[in-house]
Order: structure tokens, then C-alpha cells, then sequence
């Protein structure tokens, strides 16, 4: 009976030791999994989060609010895949409101992982009376190669820009110029994606401005549609063939063709005509398409045609020239009949007494000197 009892109590401590390191680990992960909500910019249109780890999690829901005198304004949800260790990931939210009221507003800020909260935090901003800035956002554009701000100053000071590509809620491409010289004039920066981007697809461009000095910023963005672009530079034609060089002007691959065409004078019968793959381009990138004619062009005028056809059979650029070709100069190998009676000189004997001639010129100065 006792020997019973005895293994009983060692069962019962064995699980009761399981049970607490079991617990002891799990406390120990959640203490060891360290998400910190860094930066935190928003306005009355749009709102960026960084998150970061002290360990790779995955997994993870971002909850966002915008509230304005404890009401909820708006609200959205977004899935946080995966943060790496030691690494930082941007969520960026466009908030839809149907008020824009000037006032004091508040953004509330939630991890939470299975439902249990690992991380929060509040951000205010004022909307419609903020102190007069130092630096104004004229105008962005943003489309498939990159975006375009112009900044005009209130007062000379030195500002830091950011540059953002967006997809969805994600940040896909960040850049930072920091100490950027803002005078009396406006000023035009441009940065290129150095990403790809899918063909037709939405993306939203976003560019913050803010003072060296200060905590606040100017944030504006413009969405666009990703499409493959490119555009003829140089080219060549003859009676043979014809070229055309073609650069690259989108962050999506050009994988299109070229299309050459040539017409008669009149621009109304094809006498020619060749369509050839191109070499895939991006932003920078530029590459000679040739073609060769089946039939050699004979004398006379001709239009040519060259035409840029995009990933989706759309025209993308197009230039029309003229191919002139001269009447063929024939070159006889045949020696005149007249010639073996030619009794001219010979050119060796005119340079010969040429040089007799300045030699005795040269001597007869020299002796009346």
C-alpha cells in the first residue's frame, strides 16, 4: 500500500512540474517577444505605423482607430504577416471619413497576437488649425517610374523627405533624403522606385516633408495604375533595314514588341514590314531593335513607320520618318580605249619638279639674304 501511495505522489509531482515549466516557458516567450510601436505619423487623410521586434513573430493584427471626441471616426484592421528580428515594418492607412472637422483628433493603436494585446499607444494631431509650417507641399505626381513633389518654403530652413511606394497597407519601397536646403524658391525632388511593380496594377505614392528641427509633417499622396512604358530614342534606316533604340521608362518589365512598317510615298500601300520581340527594359535601361527588309528597297521615297506595341498590345510610342533611297551608282572596272593613247603627264613627275622648283626657290633666298 504504501509503495502505491509513493508512486502516486511522484506522478502527481511530475505533472505538477510539467505543468509550471510549460507555464514558465510560455511567460518566458511572451516576455522575450518585445513589439514596440515606433514612429506614428497621421493626418485627416492618411496614417503611418512602424512596428518593430525584438524577435522574429508572425502572425500579428495591427488594430488602428481615428477618433474625435471619444467617437470612432474610423476604424480598419490589418493583418501583420511576419516581423524579422531587429527589423522594422511600415503599415500605412488612408483613413475615409465623411467629416473633416478642424480639431483635436486622436489615433488609437493596438498589436495584438491571438487576441491578447502585446503592444498599444494614442497619437494627437490637430486638423484645420496648425501652426503656420515652414514648408509647403505644392503638388506630387506619382506614376509607374517614380514620384515628383514640389516644396515651396514659408521660411529657409533645412527639411528631411521621405518617399514611400504603397501597396495596400503595405510599404513596399521607402528612400529618405535627409537635410535638404529649402530657400526662397520652390523646390522639385524626384526618386525613382527601385523595385518592380506588376503591370495594371494600384499603388499609391507618398512623400512626408518635415523640418530638421520639428516633430510635425507634411504629408501628401497620389495613387496611380502601374503600366509598362518605353519610348523610341535614335533611329536608323536604309534600303536594307531599318533600327530603332528603345529606352526603358517604368519600373514595370517591358516585354513588348516593335513594330516597323514601310509605305510607299503616298502613306497608302505597305511595301515592308517586320515586327521584332523586344528585349525586356526598365527605368534606364536601352536596347537597339534591327529589321531586316525581305526585299531591297529600290529607288524612290518611301514612309516609315516605327511603333512601340506595350505588354497589353497597346501603342506606346511611335515615330514616323522617310527612307530616301538614291539611284545605284555603277563603278566600271573596264579601262577606255582612249586611255592607252593618253599622253598626260604623269603625277609622280608633276610632284618631282614641284619639289625641284622649292628647292631652288629656297636656295636662291637664302643668297639674297
Amino acid at each position: 500500500m504504501r509503495g502505491v501511495m509513493s508512486k502516486l505522489v511522484i506522478c502527481i509531482l511530475i505533472i505538477l512540474f510539467a505543468t509550471t515549466a510549460l507555464a514558465s516557458a510560455n511567460t518566458g516567450n511572451d516576455a522575450d517577444t518585445m513589439i514596440e510601436i515606433g514612429e506614428i505619423y497621421s493626418s485627416i487623410d492618411t496614417c503611418d505605423i512602424a512596428l518593430y521586434s525584438s524577435s522574429t513573430v508572425e502572425d500579428l493584427i495591427l488594430e488602428v482607430q481615428l477618433v474625435r471626441e471619444d467617437r470612432i471616426i474610423d476604424s480598419t484592421t490589418i493583418p501583420v504577416d511576419r516581423i524579422s528580428v531587429n527589423s522594422r515594418v511600415i503599415k500605412v492607412v488612408q483613413w475615409e471619413t465623411k467629416t473633416a472637422e478642424d480639431g483635436a483628433y486622436e489615433v488609437h493603436v493596438q498589436v495584438l497576437n491571438d487576441e491578447k494585446e502585446l503592444s498599444s499607444t494614442e497619437y494627437e494631431f490637430v486638423h484645420g488649425r496648425q501652426v503656420i509650417p515652414e514648408v509647403v507641399i505644392e503638388g506630387t505626381i506619382s506614376n509607374s517610374e517614380g514620384v515628383t513633389a514640389v516644396i515651396r518654403p514659408v521660411d529657409a530652413t533645412l527639411v528631411d523627405i521621405e518617399y514611400m511606394l504603397v501597396d495596400g497597407f503595405d510599404v513596399i519601397y521607402i528612400a529618405k533624403d535627409e537635410k535638404v536646403s529649402v530657400h526662397t524658391t520652390p523646390l522639385t525632388v524626384h526618386k525613382r522606385w527601385n523595385t518592380l511593380l506588376l503591370n495594371d496594377k494600384e499603388y499609391t505614392g507618398l512623400v512626408k516633408v518635415r523640418p530638421s528641427n520639428e516633430k510635425t509633417a507634411i504629408v501628401v499622396t497620389d495613387a496611380f495604375i502601374s503600366r509598362d512604358d518605353a519610348k523610341i530614342t535614335d533611329v536608323y534606316k536604309d534600303e536594307i533595314g531599318a533600327s530603332a533604340t528603345i529606352a526603358g521608362n517604368s519600373q514595370v518589365p517591358f516585354d513588348g514588341y516593335v513594330q516597323f512598317t514601310v509605305y510607299d510615298e503616298n502613306g497608302e500601300n505597305v511595301v515592308e514590314s517586320a515586327i521584332m520581340r523586344s528585349p525586356i527594359l526598365l527605368t534606364d535601361d536601352d536596347e537597339t531593335v534591327e529589321a531586316i527588309w525581305e526585299n531591297r528597297l529600290q529607288e524612290g521615297k518611301y514612309k516609315l513607320v516605327i511603333e512601340i506595341i506595350g505588354n497589353d498590345g497597346d501603342g506606346l510610342d511611335i515615330q514616323e520618318t522617310i527612307i530616301d533611297v538614291e539611284e545605284s551608282v555603277t563603278i566600271s572596272n573596264d579601262v577606255p580605249e582612249e586611255a592607252e593613247e593618253d599622253n598626260s603627264i604623269p603625277s609622280f613627275l608633276i610632284t618631282q619638279a614641284a619639289f625641284v622648283l622649292a628647292t631652288v626657290a629656297f636656295v636662291l633666298r637664302r643668297r639674297n639674304a
